[in-house]
């Protein structure tokens, strides 16, 4: 169960506290993109997101995306961003693209955060890896079709954590 558990909750990204980061020795933060950072629906990165990446990145700490979306989508966000390294279809949980970004900005498993809004595939994926991982409420309630099946199971998960570590859905550390 514990393997479900994230390291820190929290309501949105823009929530993330630069400090707590820091206080962890994180040097890398692996963000997702559809309903982390926006909506799976929105093609761009909003002002709020460009905001949230430049603190992020003036506190010494490096951003790089990893998203199981498409090479063109994940692509265009980052450049948006200015960010130098995208990992697109990273087909999370599997830690594949997760250890190419830490080689890529040597730096090891405990000084990288992933940031992303599922269990299934970004906190799983972060946990078995050894990452500090970041669950955030979703931007949006509308998912994809194939999210959605992911977002019934985590109901249950949600249940079981609850009974096993007291931690509660929409209860954050914000």
């Amino acid at each position: 169960m514990k393997l479900f558990l994230p390291r820190y909750y929290v309501a949105g990204y823009d929530h993330v506290s630069v400090d707590r980061l820091k206080e962890n020795g994180i040097r890398l933060l692996l963000c997702d993109i559809d309903n982390t950072l926006v909506s799976a629906f929105e093609p761009d990165p909003n002002e709020k997101v460009i905001r949230f990446i430049r603190q992020i990145e003036a506190a010494g700490i490096k951003v790089a995306v990893c998203s199981n979306s498409t090479r063109k989508r994940t692509l265009r966000f980052s450049e948006d961003l200015g960010i130098q390294k995208a990992y697109y279809f990273s087909f999370k949980p599997l830690p594949y693209n997760f250890i190419r970004a830490m080689h890529h900005y040597h730096v090891e498993p405990g000084q990288t955060a992933l940031l992303g809004d599922q269990i299934f595939t970004d906190i799983i994926g972060g946990n078995a890896a050894g990452l500090y991982t970041i669950l955030t409420n979703p931007v949006t309630v509308k998912d994809k079709t194939s999210t959605r099946l992911m977002r019934f199971f985590e109901k249950y998960v949600f249940i079981g954590l609850e009974k096993k570590y007291n931690f509660r859905k929409g209860v954050f550390d914000d």
